[in-house]
């Protein structure tokens, strides 16, 4: 991984105009199977919004449901120090396990010591956008079991609803608005590690 800190730092970073030593940091827990699936188009447009705004973003995945390794290897630097600011899960499940055999003391454990804040997406599932936002429920009920709960408890805030399904293919798609909220909430809390106590 040092070999593709280097490149972000000095290549990529100075190319889209982030001053990668005073950037707020912004890690990001993605789903391998929409990488490998390529239906990735709501993971891109939120690390676009934050780049855009001079974030740097580092992501990471597992082969498995439990993110927990990737954490440690990648959100923080050779000398154990978190290289995060704020860190938001997009796959909406918990940290360790996934929908199905959550691990929260191993989740809580990880997150404890990273001590950042943990932001949990929620990206719909059972329902279309068009079935979401024109429902009176709101959120699907087992959705707010698994995705919104469950995440909870591994210590996740603010569940903020940011993509879900095209109704017509069933493709991940973003909310342009729902990316942008999520995007200042991120860096509202990763500024906040840096502003002066009173």
């Amino acid at each position: 991984n040092q070999k593709y800190f280097e490149w972000y730092n000095n290549e990529f970073c100075p190319d889209a105009g982030i001053d990668p030593k005073t950037a707020p940091t912004i890690g990001l827990v993605l789903q391998k199977s929409h990488i490998n699936t390529k239906d990735d188009t709501h993971y891109v447009s939120l690390i676009s919004e934050l780049e855009s705004r001079g974030a740097r973003v580092v992501s990471i995945y597992s082969g498995g449901l439990d993110f927990s390794g990737p954490v440690e290897e990648y959100f923080y630097d050779a000398n154990g120090k978190a290289i995060v600011d704020t860190v938001i899960n997009l796959t909406g499940f918990a940290l360790v396990g996934g929908p199905a055999s959550q691990d929260h003391a191993k989740a809580a454990k990880v997150l404890k010591k990273l001590n950042r804040p943990y932001m949990c997406a929620v990206p719909l599932v059972f329902q279309s956008f068009e079935e979401w936002q024109a429902s009176e429920l709101g959120l699907h009920p087992i959705q707010v079991a698994l995705q919104v709960s469950l995440p909870e408890i591994d210590g996740a805030i603010e569940p903020i609803i940011y993509a879900g399904r095209e109704g017509a293919t069933g493709r991940s798609v973003p909310l342009a608005d729902r990316v942008n909220l999520l995007a200042d909430r991120a860096m509202k809390w990763a500024t906040l590690r840096s502003k002066p106590k009173v």
